[in-house]
């Protein structure tokens, strides 16, 4: 008989327990319980009213709260396990062992006669005194190793990975360091963070400190892995295969939980002990029936033939068969049909050569629902080695299952749509390329984006404007052939994969389809609005004859569709590459040319029609680079848009014509600057506190400064836009409305807002002289302007008739080339200081 399993069953709880108990009172917030789990570096608290023990609180319990409602005001009291088991110190450690198990608790509370507080066992301390080394030593860490630990990128949020790692019921999983370094977090580490602070669950994982995993190879005994344990103080290792690559993660839990069965074996060995007394040996049998009943694990002993003798009550509530439903039968009454015949032979090999066996496995229940579980298989052998058993033992994977494939669907569906994301769109786009050119067919790639969709996000918000995209996404869907893929690859982007074609003829027809349904209206909060979008269509073989390359031109295309207007479609074409090429060049290009100090700004001078007196100039930015020489603003500016670099642009040229327009007033010229502000610069909301630091900075008197905006910061920006503007103007700042008539607004617009110019974009000036229409046109617009108080400024003007006319309609002001062309500072504050023109 084994002498260590004999010892033990002379050991007293008092033996195991630990005294060292940190305790709280169950009104404590439990926040408080889970900073003392991490001071003291304990894996429970027990909870107490006063001096008596009345619930204890374990890592587990505080893995349960979701990161946010730990401090929210959440007690003690309302998460610690119960009922509490309390046990005297003078108990044997086999009963206690009998109560955790029946009752599936980890932790009990040892208490003197009078019930006070001694200290606490746990159902690690139950094990680890029954001496069981010799089992340690037969087993590998392979053997009883999570084969599929959770695994997160160090740029994951701690939130995220808490909660997965909450979800799935793990106590711990691998991060990816950089330099491929596996780090670890487990739920001591989480425990300690939480209690830290949650305010920094947003993080992502590489701003903490994580141990390094150890890992050891699979072959390694768990007899030494237990070693490893307990002499560096960590419940995991990694677990190394022939290439030294980490295949698994084995906790110290998984030692615990593969020796339950044989120590009920031991136990069982007890039984044919002679030395034994008959109420030891009663007791013992009571003792394994206990452990067998109280199994949250399906147990099932049969015989050297194969036959079921007993089972479990476990059993039946995974397989829905009563015990003598199955007793008498073979095990094959659960099999699935999912593996044939090789499968289970090759089962049987290994548990006549080796004895045992696991894996995993399909069976099928008793209503029919095939499920998947893990299976331990161990050969029961008599005194002369002899098959006389098979004990087996099982737990169904199926939330498990349903863990994995919510966490699969996470990285390849969007979460807002539930269309693919850009990961499976790429994979998918690659194999529907791949089958295409295999078969000479043809695929068309359409990249979609929504026109003008940030103004919904901020108007509405984004909940809102997440319901827009999914109502998008159906439409889309209803549009699309079996064959075909949808994905949103991000933003307001969609993208659609088109395999069923049979000629690119046939592409009209869809994208007409496609973009009426778009346009339909969505209501929003009881109010009606239509979505446009810009659509580009690239195909393959003809444009493009790899995924990259495809992706590309359809990215040109819809460009391309942005700026011809929007609201369109545009299929690619060679040119466009070109295009597309030049723009790449230039979007690289434009990053830098900041920090080059490539930009310049001229100044374009603002003339009186009734003086002739220079009124006041408009900042115009010029981009010389060192590359490409200069650089159209009809170039780069709508790209500084669609990068997102209009702000920091648009911040340095509105300082540097502040600190111009104060160097002219510092020489006593009277020169209001102008300057254009995006609708990118309105929507961020700081237009107004921007203008005003400058002007203080610099000393710089507002009336000398004025900002002009198109119509289209009225559309997406109104109340932003309104806002700064009211600002200004009580400064004594000047406001203009700029290209006045080509915007995408209403009169309404103009109306509403407080303005004080306003200027008469060139395309109506540029042919009054020969055109009574635009005359009148002008005329009415010179009228209404000043029917509202505006000052109106006339744009573009280009020859002395213009002039002439544009003086005899009334209006205040004028810039154009037959004026002045714009012109650098230094070339321009000579011909400001004569502050004249001859208008004759």
């Amino acid at each position: 008989m084994n002498s260590k399993l004999k010892r033990s069953h002379a050991l007293k709880v008092m033996d195991i327990c630990r005294q060292d108990v940190v305790t709280c009172q169950q009104r404590e917030d439990v926040l408080s319980a889970i900073r003392l789990m991490a001071e003291y570096n304990i894996g429970s608290v027990v909870v107490c009213n006063g001096q008596t023990p009345v619930g204890i609180l374990t890592r587990r319990d505080a893995m349960r709260l979701t990161p946010d409602n730990s401090e929210a005001g959440v007690t003690a009291e309302q998460v610690m396990s119960t009922p509490l088991i309390t046990i005297t110190a003078d108990a044997g450690i086999d009963e206690l062992g009998i109560e955790l198990m029946s009752g599936h608790i980890r932790h009990a509370v040892v208490v003197d006669d009078q019930g006070e507080l001694i200290g606490v066992v746990s159902e690690s301390d139950i094990v680890n005194s029954h001496g069981l080394e010799h089992d340690l030593f037969m087993r590998s860490v392979y053997d009883v190793c999570n084969h599929n630990p959770m695994r997160f990128p160090d740029n994951c949020s701690l939130r995220l990975t808490v909660e997965r790692i909450r979800s799935a019921g793990h106590t711990a999983a691998l991060i990816d360091g950089l330099n491929g370094e596996l780090k670890i977090i487990t739920e001591t580490d989480i425990i300690r963070l939480i209690a830290a602070s949650s305010n920094e669950l947003d993080k992502p994982l590489y701003e903490f400190t994580f141990k390094k995993l150890i890992s050891v190879p699979g072959s390694v005994s768990l007899f030494n892995a237990r070693r490893h344990f307990r002499k560096h103080g960590f419940r995991h290792l990694g677990v190394l295969n022939d290439q030294s690559e980490v295949i698994g993660l084995a906790s110290y839990s998984d030692i615990l939980r593969n020796v339950e069965l044989d120590y009920i074996f031991r136990l069982r060995e007890l039984l044919n002990d002679r030395s034994y007394r008959l109420n030891e040996t009663r007791n013992h049998l009571r003792i394994i029936e206990k452990v067998i009943d109280s199994s949250m694990e399906g147990i099932v002993i049969c015989n050297a033939e194969g036959n079921i003798q007993s089972v479990n009550p476990a059993f039946t509530q995974i397989t829905g068969y009563q015990d003598w439903e199955v007793i008498g039968s073979n095990p094959s009454i659960l099999s699935s049909g999912r593996h044939d015949k090789a499968f289970y032979s090759r089962m049987w090999d290994q548990l006549q050569r080796k004895g045992r066996w696991q894996g995993e496995i399909w069976n099928r229940n008793k209503d029919g629902r095939v499920y998947p579980e893990w299976l331990s298989i161990t050969a029961i052998e008599s005194e002369q080695g002899e098959v006389i058993q098979y004990a087996a033992i099982f737990h169904d994977l199926t939330e498990i299952k349903r863990s994995e494939a919510r966490i699969n669907k996470m990285s390849y569906f969007d979460e807002v749509t539930h269309l693919a994301n850009r990961r499976l769109f790429i994979d998918r786009l690659h194999n529907a390329l791949t089958y295409a050119g295999d078969h000479d067919n043809i695929v068309a790639l359409v990249n979609m984006d929504l026109d003008w969709f940030k103004s919904i996000n901020d108007r509405f918000g984004q909940s809102e404007g997440d319901l827009v995209l999914k109502e998008v996404a159906r439409r889309i869907e209803d549009t699309l052939g079996d064959a075909d893929t949808a994905a949103r690859p991000g933003g307001d982007e969609f993208s659609i994969i088109m395999t069923g074609l049979d000629s690119p003829d046939e592409l009209p027809l869809f994208l007409d389809r496609l973009t009426k349904v778009i346009s339909a209206p969505v209501l929003i909060n009881d109010t009606e609005i239509r979505l446009t979008a810009s659509i580009g269509i690239a195909m393959y073989p003809g444009d493009a004859a790899d995924t990259e390359d495809l992706l590309r031109c359809a990215d040109a295309a819809m460009h391309e569709a942005k700026n011809l207007g929007r609201n369109s479609y545009h299929f690619f074409s060679p040119a466009l590459d070109q295009q597309s090429r030049s723009r790449f060049q230039l979007t690289t290009m434009l990053q830098g040319a900041l920090e080059k100090d490539e930009f310049r700004l001229f100044y374009q001078p603002k003339v009186c029609l009734k003086t002739g007196r220079v009124k006041g100039v408009e900042a115009l930015l010029r981009w010389f680079s060192a590359e490409l020489g200069e650089v159209s603003p009809s170039d780069f500016i709508p790209l500084a848009e669609d990068m997102g670099l209009i702000d920091q642009i648009g911040d340095w040229v509105m300082l540097m014509a502040v600190k111009q327009g104060a160097a002219w007033q510092q020489q006593g010229l009277a020169v209001n600057v102008g300057v254009n502000v995006s609708a990118r610069q309105f929507q961020r909301g700081n237009v107004a506190g921007r203008v005003i630091s400058l002007l203080n900075r610099y000393n710089l008197s507002p009336d000398h400064f004025s900002i002009e905006l198109t119509e289209t910061s009225f559309m997406h920006s109104a109340d932003k836009t309104r806002s700064a503007i009211s600002e200004l103007l009580k400064l004594g700042v000047g406001v203009a409305i700029d290209d006045f008539g080509t915007g995408y607004s209403s009169l309404n617009y103009v109306r509403t807002m407080a303005l004080s110019q306003l200027k008469i974009d060139l395309s109506f000036i540029q042919n009054i002289e020969n055109s009574e229409k635009d005359r009148r046109l002008v005329e009415a617009m010179i009228a209404m302007a000043h029917a509202m108080d505006f000052e109106v400024i006339a744009e573009g003007v280009e020859t002395r008739e213009q002039l002439v006319l544009l003086k005899r309609m009334g209006c205040d002001q004028a810039q154009g080339f037959f004026l002045s062309r714009p012109q650098p500072e230094e070339s321009l504050t000579p011909w400001l200081k004569a502050n004249t023109l001859s208008l004759k």
